[in-house]
C-alpha cells in the first residue's frame, strides 16, 4: 500500500510527517504520480529525482490555495516589480526565484541551449513580462523548466557532480528550501536543521526538508 509507513524512519521525515498528515500525503503522491508521466520526456536527472527534491511543496500543494495565491501575486506583483510573490503552483515558487534563475540561465550559453522557455533574463520593468512569469511558474512545462535549470545551475555552482545521487539530493533540496544564495558549507549545515513546514525557529516545523525528500526518493527506488 502506498502510504504504508517502514517500522523504521526517521523521526523528523517523510513518514513521521505521514502519520499526522495522511491526506495530504495521499494528495501529493497522485500529484507526483501525474507529473511524473509529463516529465518522462526529460533525461537528466530522472522525474523521481527532480520531483523528490519539490515533494515536501508538493505535500503542501492545495488547488484552492493556489488559485487564490496566483491571483495574489498577479494583482501585486502587477503593479510592484519589487513585490517577491506568494509561492505559487505545484512545486511552490515564487516570482523572484523564477527571476533569479532566469538570470542565471541568461548568462550561459548552454542553459540558454537547453531551457530557451525560460531565456528572459529576469526582465520584470514591463507589466507583460511580469504577468507571463506568473503564468509560466503555473503551468506544468513552465514550472519543470526553472526546476531543471535549478538543478543544473546548483550542481554546478555547489560542486556536486561528485557525490551520491542521495547525497546530491540532500543538498539541492536544502537549495530549494533555504535559499541558493547559501554556500554548500551553509547548505550543509542547514540540511540537519528543521525547517518544515513553516521555516526555521519556528515551533511548528518538526520535520526536515530535506529527509522528507530523500525518504521520497529511496521509497520510489524500492517500487
Amino acid at each position: 500500500m502506498e502510504t504504508e509507513i517502514p517500522a523504521t524512519y526517521a523521526e523528523n521525515g517523510l513518514y513521521s510527517y505521514v502519520r499526522e498528515n495522511g491526506e495530504s500525503f495521499r494528495a501529493a503522491l497522485l500529484l507526483y504520480k501525474n507529473l511524473s508521466t509529463n516529465l518522462e520526456n526529460r533525461r537528466k536527472p530522472s522525474p523521481d529525482f527532480a520531483l523528490s527534491i519539490v515533494f515536501p511543496e508538493m505535500l503542501r500543494y492545495s488547488g484552492g490555495r493556489n488559485v487564490m495565491e496566483q491571483l495574489v501575486t498577479r494583482l501585486v506583483y502587477g503593479i510592484s516589480p519589487s513585490f517577491t510573490g506568494c509561492t505559487t503552483g505545484h512545486f511552490q515558487m515564487n516570482v523572484a526565484f523564477a527571476e533569479t534563475i532566469e538570470r542565471y540561465v541568461s548568462l550561459s550559453a548552454s542553459l540558454k541551449d537547453r531551457y530557451p522557455g525560460i531565456d528572459f533574463g529576469g526582465a520584470s520593468k514591463r507589466l507583460k513580462d511580469r504577468l507571463r512569469r506568473v503564468g509560466r511558474i503555473n503551468r506544468i512545462d513552465g514550472e519543470s523548466d526553472y526546476l531543471y535549470a535549478f538543478i543544473d545551475i546548483c550542481t554546478d555552482k555547489f560542486s556536486l557532480n561528485d557525490l551520491a545521487d542521495e547525497d546530491r539530493l540532500v543538498l539541492l533540496a536544502t537549495a530549494y528550501n533555504a535559499g541558493m544564495s547559501r554556500t554548500r558549507e551553509e547548505l550543509e549545515q542547514v540540511s540537519v536543521l528543521n525547517s518544515y513546514p513553516s521555516g526555521l525557529n519556528s515551533p511548528s516545523s518538526r520535520w526536515n526538508y530535506a529527509t522528507i525528500a530523500l525518504e521520497f526518493y529511496q521509497g520510489r527506488k524500492t517500487k
